[in-house]
């Protein structure tokens, strides 16, 4: 083959166009094999749980002299299909006594110990077992469960849960040993008007102790403070959420109100922190369809930016590392000018070396619909801002900016940061009596500005506009103030004075074919102008939509409801503050050098995932958490290979989390679980003699019922979750 290729100078161009397509099939295979080796890390992770568990209960059957017919992880029932029958195992055998299988179903799995049956069905066939191996002398054979004392059928009930506890702060303890990958709390940014922004977290604090806390965690985790917060809001909506902050080398102590506006159903508080980053190129380096893709910088996945027009970024002692609000700030603070990139970038054939170079990036203008917004009034004032020394209000309206009147709310931002270190003049409109509008005062008021431009987040659910640096969060109204004709398609179609209704993206079907392959079917359905999705919201998206893209509004005149094309266009004037670059996230590695501290940390790891546990299941039965919170097995098996995705310590993590939550489900009083078995015992313990027989198998009936009815139920949930 190499001969023909150097002799046919058609077939080696046909051969090297054909690279892109066999590196992308190669590509494709290892993402294949990379998302194979994932799902078998989670069924392995999750058998295993399910397998340790039964093991309790074998061997203390075992111990005691039972008789064990099987040993299954999962569940070997017979399946139809119509005529075609499924097998009921993935594989078995049998060894001494007992056959271990695999069954075909994966929600569980059991041991059939003679005498001990869960579906009742089989009761009566397991009491005739279990006389016929008997004697005269003894009614029982002596190797059923139903033969042994009371305390030792305890233990043999509990031997599962107390196996999943074990061995939860076994595999806990081994995570730590090899070291668990994790976010820390740390404020990458605040959403702008949040909870979090109004208590004055600013971005680099770290959370070390939050809620009901009793001791600082330097090494908490960002994800159980996410879920803190939920829980606690779940618990009571009222309550404040006290948080204690490392800012450099002080100790903050600080109160923010969770919310439940960033939720789309409003049902979970959140308090609008966002997820801290370093300034490390990610994959991609920026959006296909943005202002940089434009103009293609020399950015490449992995490159490290160390300093911006000159000035090295500074290392934060706490992580070792540069945060991305560092990098954030300094582009902030040039959003209307050009910016040189310092950039590590390693070499391909060295781990160790790299090479530095220089990129230049122009500043980003801001995306438009040619339509300027009306102010609206304060939303929230930041905790110890220029605006609350001023004295400032919520429900202050600002008319003015050093006497230039507000004519576009969504560019007041801008306007203040090209004042950065200037002293701001700001005439607000004061309403001192809500019930007599005639009584509203305007109000100068003179503010220090920041000492370079700052900006903050802008949610894209009840999304708030700011103005950086001065600590106040304002709303924009859906009244529209000017109309740039130039980028409608009717030019009478839109006036001065129309409000705003509602918008959608429409791009032609070809491009919606391309562009669904990086946005989200959510991108192009219709978007009512409501408390959720907000002019600032909108405002937001329109920076991620490719330039000239067709977008349709509905706007409301004189009572009536008209639509009209407008193009999404960039300002010639007017910059965006992010340059658009993506950046990857700060990881952590909580990590133990000795055996006793990862078994130390185990044992921690395991009582705080049994609390988590117990505190939801309180919450599920006096109703405070809805179904909504509640998940099956594909919502574990999804949750399982998040987790897996950043290395197997935090899929034993996650496991810990199963084990115990086994633990605890398995061990509640319903008959046909361990606790049910457990309440029977006690029962029987107490009385002397057995409970009833019929009873036990109406109850074990109910209970079955129940569980087979819970199980469709969080399937279903489950299923209808990955459609929406």
């Amino acid at each position: 083959m190499g001969s023909a290729l150097l002799v046919d100078g058609l077939n080696w161009m046909a051969a090297f166009d054909a690279w892109p397509v066999l590196l992308a099939e190669t590509n494709a295979l290892a993402g294949l094999l990379g998302n194979l080796w994932l799902a078998l890390q989670v069924a392995l992770g999750l058998g295993f749980v399910i397998f340790v568990h039964e093991l309790g209960l074998f061997l203390a059957a075992k111990t005691f002299g039972v008789r064990c017919d099987k040993f299954y992880v999962g569940f070997d029932v017979p399946i139809s299909l119509g005529p075609i029958r499924l097998p009921r195992t993935l594989g078995k055998f049998q060894w001494g006594e007992t056959e271990y299988g695999i069954g075909i179903i994966p929600l569980g799995g059991y041991v059939k110990m003679l005498g001990q049956d869960d579906d009742p069905r089989n009761a009566e066939i397991e009491a005739e077992k279990v006389r016929q191996g008997g004697s005269e002398e003894t009614p029982l054979d002596p190797r059923s469960y139903p033969a042994k004392p009371v305390w030792q059928r305890m233990i043999i009930i509990s031997a599962g849960v107390v196996m999943n506890l074990i061995f939860a702060v076994i595999l806990a303890g081994v995570a730590y040993w090899f070291g668990v990958p994790y976010n820390p709390t740390v404020a990458g940014a605040t959403l702008g008007g949040g909870p979090a922004w109004v208590a004055g977290v600013q971005n680099g604090d770290q959370v070390v102790k939050f809620g009901d806390m009793r001791n600082e965690d330097p090494h908490l985790r960002y994800s159980d403070f996410a879920v803190g917060v939920v829980m606690q809001g779940f618990d009571d909506k009222t309550k404040p959420l006290p948080m204690t902050v490392v800012r450099e080398d002080q100790t903050v102590e600080l109160v923010a109100q969770p919310s439940a506006k960033y939720s789309p159903d409003e049902d979970m508080l959140r308090i609008g922190l966002i997820t801290p980053t370093i300034p490390k190129i990610a994959e991609p380096a920026y959006s296909p369809y943005s202002y940089l893709a434009g103009i293609k910088p020399d950015l490449k996945p992995g490159d490290e930016i160390v300093a911006v027009n000159g000035e090295s970024l500074p290392v934060d002692p706490r992580f070792d590392t540069v945060l991305g609000s560092e990098l954030t700030s300094r582009l902030q603070a040039n959003f209307q000018h050009p910016v040189s990139l310092t950039l590590k970038r390693p070499e391909a054939s060295d781990g160790g070396s790299s090479t530095q170079l220089t990129v230049e990036l122009p500043p980003v203008p801001v995306k438009t619909l040619g339509l300027g917004f009306a102010i609206g009034p304060i939303t929230a004032i930041q905790k110890d801002s220029p605006a609350s020394q001023a004295n400032l209000q919520v429900g202050d309206v600002i008319e003015s900016i050093n006497g230039e009147p507000v004519e576009n709310a969504l560019r007041l931002p801008a306007q203040v940061g090209e004042l950065a270190g200037q002293s701001i003049r700001l005439t607000v409109k004061r309403t001192v009596n809500a019930a007599e509008p005639s009584s509203a005062q305007s109000i100068d008021v003179t503010l220090r500005g920041p000492d370079r431009a700052a900006f903050d987040m802008i949610s894209d659910i009840a999304g708030e506009l700011t103005l950086g640096g001065l600590g106040i969060a304002y709303s924009a109204r859906p009244l529209v103030t000017s109309v740039a004709n130039e980028q409608v398609s009717d030019p009478q179609a839109l006036q001065v004075g129309d409000e705003l209704l509602q918008v959608q993206w429409v791009p032609t079907p070809e491009e919606k074919k391309e562009l669904g392959t990086f946005f989200s079917p959510q991108a192009f359905a219709e978007h009512v102008i409501d408390r959720q999705f907000t002019i600032a919201s909108l405002y937001d998206m329109l920076q991620s939509l490719p330039a000239g893209s067709p977008v349709k509004v509905w706007v409301k005149r004189d009572g009536k409801t008209l639509d009209a094309l407008v193009r999404v266009e960039p300002a010639t004037d007017w910059f965006w503050h992010q340059r658009g670059i993506k950046m990857s996230p700060l990881m952590q590695l909580h990590q133990t050098d000795s055996v006793a501290a990862a078994l130390q940390l185990g044992l921690w790891e395991t009582s705080q995932r049994f609390g988590d546990v117990l505190t939801f299941l309180r919450m599920l039965v006096t109703g405070k958490i809805g179904a909504k919170g509640v998940g099956g097995p594909i919502e574990i098996a999804r949750a399982a290979g998040s987790e897996a995705s950043y290395g197997v310590a935090r899929l034993l993590i996650f496991l810990t989390l199963l084990s115990a939550n086994l633990a605890i489900l398995n061990f509640l009083p319903i008959p046909a679980l361990d606790g049910g078995h457990m309440m029977f015992l006690l029962a029987e313990a107490i009385r002397g003699k057995p409970v009833n027989e019929a009873l036990q198998v109406r109850l074990t009936m109910l209970g079955v019922l129940g569980l087979l009815s819970l199980m469709a139920f969080v399937i279903v949930k489950d299923i209808m979750r990955l459609v929406s």
